[in-house]
């Protein structure tokens, strides 16, 4: 998985996965391919190749493949001369949704394609394009376990110690879900989310009022419940935060993908409904990243590194619903062989 982003028109993009090195690249009409990342005449690297008229050419003897993973031209052969069966490349299916790349993993070289099932029904995510968001992007890479990732982003109480020093300060130790949802694939959590009052004394000069804006340091004298906070997760591993105040919102899509080595790499986008100019990104951003910075600290040092999915390592308690609900989830996925 990667961002869309990354994938040019005329470049392969090489990936990770699961301590596999996959390649990606489009066809004249823009359609997805993934196949391993290695030629199968010398092993080169076909990420290093390129792209011409929608097939991929080794960089190395020039072997091209086709958007089915065919071979359909090796130079060196002399007019005449069959392709071997043995240069065909196997396709893993990928799709493009949410500005991210998505790959089904498998290990079959005879997987049917066609019987793949769809990415699950992913709701709010703001088009790319839309005039109502000012978007961002990124990625970074987390020395933990991808499913440790997901459950440091959607559990509730750490907030007051992890992120004390941001926006932690106004939540509350005991932070219980006013309303949980859960399916087959996914899980949603809505949570009252007081406003940030650590920058209500810098309200009078400019810099104070931006980060204001951005960061909703409105206090709200009332005692209640300023805005909302939405969690969403869909299987296998795309999680979206909505914070939502009645002038503003923000959203965050967070994306964990397993690279095999001890290492995740975390894919995410930003979306924020008001200070739309570019001139704002910088106040954001950082905002951003020393959010997941805060996580990740805390989230490497985890351990065991592969997390006990049947309940018998971790102490989980009624506060941490999410958890429990996200680990229920991943055995059936896991008893289904369908998450490793």
């Amino acid at each position: 998985m990667a961002l869309a982003s990354r994938l040019k028109e005329d470049e392969p993009l090489g990936v990770n996965l699961h301590g596999t090195s996959l390649v990606l690249w489009r066809d004249t009409a823009g359609a997805l391919t993934a196949v391993l990342d290695r030629c199968p005449h010398k092993g080169a690297s076909l990420s290093r190749g390129c792209v011409s008229d929608g097939k991929l050419r080794c960089g190395y003897h020039g072997w091209s493949f086709s958007s089915e993973g065919r071979c359909v031209e090796i130079p060196a052969n002399r007019e005449g001369m069959a392709i071997p069966r043995r240069a065909h490349r196997v396709r893993y299916p990928c799709q493009e949704a949410h500005g991210f790349l998505w790959l089904w993993w498998h290990e079959q070289s005879d997987l049917d394609i066609e019987a793949v099932p769809a990415l699950p029904p992913i709701n709010h995510v703001p088009e790319a394009d839309d005039p109502a968001w000012r978007s961002m992007e990124g990625e970074t890479f987390w020395s933990a376990h991808w499913i440790r990732i997901l459950e440091g982003f959607i559990d509730l109480t750490h907030v007051p110690f992890v992120h004390k020093g941001t926006f932690g300060g106004a939540a509350a130790d005991q932070l219980y879900p006013s309303a949980e949802e859960a399916t087959t694939d996914s899980l949603y959590a809505l949570i009252d989310t007081p406003r940030d009052p650590k920058y209500r004394s810098e309200q009078g000069n400019l810099i104070g009022r931006l980060k204001n804006t951005l960061f909703g340091s409105k206090n709200n004298d009332s005692g209640a419940p300023a805005g909302s906070q939405h969690l969403h997760l869909w299987l296998a591993n795309f999680l979206l935060i909505r914070v939502v105040f009645k002038d503003f919102s923000i959203y965050l899509c967070l994306v964990p993908v397993p690279l095999g080595d001890g290492r995740t790499h975390l894919l995410w986008r930003h979306f924020r409904s008001f200070l739309k100019s570019p001139l704002a990104d910088g106040v954001a951003l950082k905002r951003v990243l020393r959010f997941l910075e805060e996580d990740r600290y805390i989230v490497e040092s985890v351990e065991p590194f592969d997390p006990d999915l049947d309940g018998r390592v971790d102490l989980l308690l009624a506060s941490d619903s999410m958890t429990i609900g996200l680990r229920r989830l991943l055995r059936e996925k896991r008893d289904a062989n369908l998450v490793r």
